[in-house]
């Protein structure tokens, strides 16, 4: 993992995710929490994609009358499609774009939940190594998630009062933030990866992944109405929406519990903004369009009434120099 990806995105995330956990004292709430949040801070760019899709939508008969209009002629049928997104200011992937959202911050979590010592609670590399021997952990041969192995051991050498003994104070004092994280939650240990050959109660994890993002794509299917299919940008849409819900059962598999976690709430998050702003936009959409042919009808009755006045003072003056003849 380079430099810039952990300082810029990873850092930042276990710095949040570590002031959830300390408000709240429970790590799987604040990983749930955390993808709350995430969601609630993506909001802006989410509302601007979903105003792109339901303004596709509403040009599907305009789109299919110049989808017959240039059948033969590819490159023409491009440019007006062109035209008519700009004449509308609609961006046909945009939609698209929310989705992809999730997955940096996804691997930033999962660098934040594989090394907690380090970006969580700022910790270098030679006091991780110090805890490491302290606690009887070889980094060398710790694996992946080794940090969480300290991170667990040294929860175990905590007293009642969550405080630590001074050998372990002595290497952290001033180095960063020490704190004792119970990776457990609701009976399920999230520093662990559920084993596919090894069937255990963390499997719930990766099938819950898998099965709340298949009911997300239903309800963004759902939402975006029968006309979304006619759009040039359904095809890749479909394409995500299929594998959305498989890479999410996959990542449950080999991913700590914690990243299963996140991308459950994700996906639960997700669906109910879904529903949310499609009728929120969608009310608001039918609200301008009736304040729209409201004053396009204001102009045209104004427009005749001005003709009309013209006509009749022609018809005034037509008079007026009839009678001085």
């Amino acid at each position: 993992m380079g430099n810039i990806f952990g300082l810029v995105i990873v850092r930042p995330l276990g710095l949040i995710l570590l002031a959830i956990f300390k408000a709240v004292n429970s790590y799987g709430l604040a990983v749930i929490l955390f993808a709350l949040i995430v969601k609630l801070i993506c909001i802006p760019l989410t509302i601007k994609g979903k105003k792109s899709m339901l303004a596709m939508t509403a040009l599907q008969a305009e789109m299919q009358r110049l989808q017959k209009t240039y059948a033969n002629n590819r490159v023409k049928l491009n440019e007006e499609m062109q035209k008519l997104y700009e004449k509308h200011g609609v961006n046909p992937m945009s939609g698209c774009l929310p989705q992809f959202i999730p997955l940096p911050i996804m691997m930033g979590l999962y660098y934040a939940v594989q090394q907690p010592l380090k970006f969580m609670m700022g910790f270098g590399d030679d006091v991780i190594a110090k805890l490491a021997n302290l606690v009887g952990v070889d980094i060398a041969t710790a694996g992946y998630y080794g940090q969480i192995t300290i991170a667990e051991r040294l929860g175990q050498m905590s007293d009642a009062m969550g405080n630590f003994p001074a050998e372990v104070t002595k290497i952290t004092d001033g180095m960063g933030e020490l704190l004792n994280i119970d990776f457990h939650f609701l009976g399920l240990n999230l520093a662990e990866i559920p084993s596919i050959s090894h069937p255990s109660i963390l499997w719930v994890i990766p099938i819950l992944s898998g099965g709340t993002a298949f009911l997300s794509m239903l309800v963004m299917q759902k939402m975006q109405g029968n006309k979304a299919a006619d759009n040039p940008a359904a095809g890749q849409m479909k394409i995500l929406n299929m594998m959305m819900p498989l890479m999410s059962l996959y990542f449950g598999f080999i991913l700590p519990g914690a990243i299963g976690i996140y991308w459950i709430f994700n996906n639960v998050f997700t669906a109910l903004q879904e529903i949310v702003l499609t009728k929120h936009l969608r009310s608001k959409g039918l609200k301008e369009e009736e304040e729209r042919a409201l004053h396009e009808a204001e102009e045209k009755e104004a427009k005749r009434a001005a003709h009309r006045e013209a006509q009749k003072k022609q018809s005034q003056e037509a008079k007026k120099k009839k009678g001085d003849k």
